[in-house]
């Protein structure tokens, strides 16, 4: 069993995996300038849900299961989209998608405490990368990028708020069954910082390059990235902090497949979830990942109805 430093930490990454990719590039798009606004106040909304969460006590091992499955597909895929794309442009990526999944095979196997040593061994790199990025980005902020507030209409702004707090909120919900004794103020500590983190990462991403080129590009939070320099003379180094994305990922499915692994008695079963994972992302979503996630914002509604099952359902009998 975790304790409650891993939890936390654990927790500070889940509350981040969805957005790396796609998620900041949808919320934008649909709150545009009152992407902070909204933000913390999806914030706010994802705090009570997990408080409901947290008195609940479990969530339903099956749609906890489901959660996990979703984690894995977006996982894999913006590893292989964000490899292909800005870092290994001639790597094939089921050569990349294959190495990613023996490394959660391979962690899948250890006791779900080895995932947590490695979050807290990981946990600094987090901390070096928010601290230094945001201070040398600090020059190119243009506060007018930012306006004017309340360009979009109030259903877009309900949207907005409902998209930051579904795809913050959902992946913690597969830890609420590992929670023990904990307080709440220790089960939500990793999602408010980790929702925190996220608001600055928007404040830079619309102060910077402004909602309407932020909205239409993917991983806009790697182009910010390409404007740190230190000094005035080092620069190009994004791939380097880019590394933090890449370890939030990892152990996010590490822990996911662990969850998934541990609710599946069936080795079969398991290795078909794996071989499926494989074919969807290499084969249905890997070359149309931006469309799949902007058309009509489906993915966020997606999540707010799991996250709304999960209120509903009881928990199953052998949770």
């Amino acid at each position: 069993m975790i304790n409650k430093k891993q939890y936390i930490i654990l927790s500070f990454f889940l509350t981040r995996v969805l957005f790396v990719g796609g998620g900041f590039s949808i919320l934008i798009g649909v709150s545009k300038n009152n992407v902070l606004i909204c933000s913390f106040l999806g914030m706010l909304l994802g705090y009570f849900l997990l408080y409901l969460f947290y008195k609940k006590d479990k969530i339903n091992k099956w749609l906890c299961m489901i959660i996990c499955f979703i984690i894995l597909i977006l996982n894999t895929l913006a590893d292989t989209t964000l490899t292909s794309t800005y870092l290994l442009y001639n790597t094939p990526t089921l050569f990349v998608l294959l190495v990613f999944i023996l490394v959660l095979i391979y962690g899948g196997s250890k006791d779900l405490m080895i995932t947590g040593r490695v979050s807290e061994i990981c946990i600094p790199c987090s901390v070096l990368v928010f601290t230094l990025g945001p201070l040398a980005l600090l020059s190119l902020v243009k506060l007018d990028n930012m306006l004017p507030l309340f360009n979009t209409s109030f259903i877009n702004f309900v949207k907005g708020i409902m998209v930051f707090a579904g795809t913050s909120l959902l992946p913690n919900l597969i830890l609420i069954n590992y929670k023990d004794k904990l307080k709440f103020k220790d089960v939500s500590l990793g999602y408010i910082i980790g929702c925190l983190v996220l608001i600055l990462v928007a404040f830079l991403i619309i102060s910077i390059y402004g909602s309407d080129f932020a909205s239409i590009v993917r991983f806009p939070e790697y182009l910010i990235l390409k404007k740190i320099e230190f000094l005035g003379y080092v620069s190009n180094v994004e791939n380097i902090l880019v590394m933090e994305w890449i370890i939030n990922l990892v152990i996010s499915g590490l822990l996911a497949f662990k969850v998934l692994k541990d609710n599946i008695n069936n080795s079969y079963l398991l290795a078909t979830i794996i071989l499926g994972i494989v074919f969807i992302n290499e084969f249905i979503l890997n070359r149309s990942y931006v469309n799949i996630l902007l058309v009509k914002y489906n993915i966020s509604y997606l999540f707010l109805i799991i996250i709304g099952l999960c209120l509903l359902i009881k928990k199953s009998k052998n949770s």
